[in-house]
């Protein structure tokens, strides 16, 4: 008598093979970043040895009478550096359902201004470390200037002024179009950045951008962080799909 051989499916013999949902933990990182990279520049505006609208050599004097600060403010520019980028990126995507296309434009004009931050943070890690070299302040100064003035680093940090007000405008606007804070706490987004501009150049005050400037725009992506906390899972993202 002949037996058939019965050959187990792929089904049959293959384990599960869904990933792991991580959808959690992807909010959870998306709501650290948003409050973790405003946070990072409040803390830099406040322990900056210098102000926005000084002239190279009141810079190198800044930094000459308070290397530590200098050199917390450099170490905390590092940092906060990818905590800005992700907060871009986490901002679009929170919006983009609802209001994909502004979600779309504030989030790549944001990105690209934080992106391009390099070209303001470079003078102040020059001069620490001509200043930790021994070079004198006035040469010290002069190297800066030129620094400052030479064009790819005059156009990127343009750029990045522009592009970051802008930028935090736009995706201001996106999180209260797709209905993920209410209003007011757009508005606050909206408005903190003009007021950090005045406060850096217009009307120098570090306790005016310390509060209502880049302090304001943490209280302000706080609480786009906490909407993302209280997001469902289905509502954050598709889930995960057997490979």
């Amino acid at each position: 008598m002949t037996t058939t051989r019965h050959t187990p499916t792929h089904t049959e013999t293959s384990p599960d093979t869904t990933p792991r949902d991580l959808r959690r933990t992807w909010r959870w990182l998306a709501a650290a970043a948003l409050v973790l990279g405003p946070l990072g520049v409040t803390a830099i505006r406040a322990v900056m040895p210098y102000w926005t609208d000084d002239t190279p050599a009141e810079m190198v004097a800044g930094f000459a009478a308070d290397p530590g600060a200098g050199a917390l403010m450099n170490w905390l520019s590092l940092v906060t550096t990818p905590f800005l980028l992700l907060s871009a990126l986490a901002m679009g995507f929170v919006a983009r359902r609802r209001a994909p296309v502004i979600a779309s434009w504030g989030t790549a004009v944001l990105f690209g201004a934080y992106a391009l931050g390099s070209a303001v943070s470079a003078p102040d890690v020059l001069t620490s470390a001509l200043l930790g070299r021994g070079d004198d302040q006035a040469s010290v100064a002069g190297t800066a200037a030129v620094l400052m003035d030479h064009p790819p680093m005059l156009v990127g940090a343009l750029s990045f002024v522009i592009g970051h007000l802008v930028g935090m405008v736009l995706v201001a606007i996106a999180v209260v179009r797709a209905k993920v804070v209410p209003g007011w706490v757009g508005l606050v987004i909206a408005v903190a950045q003009p007021v950090h501009v005045v406060s850096a150049v217009v009307v120098p005050n570090r306790l005016l951008d310390v509060v209502l400037g880049w302090g304001a725009t943490t209280v302000g992506y706080a609480l786009v962080a906490g909407a993302v906390l209280r997001t469902a899972d289905e509502e954050w993202d598709l889930q995960p799909q057997p490979r």
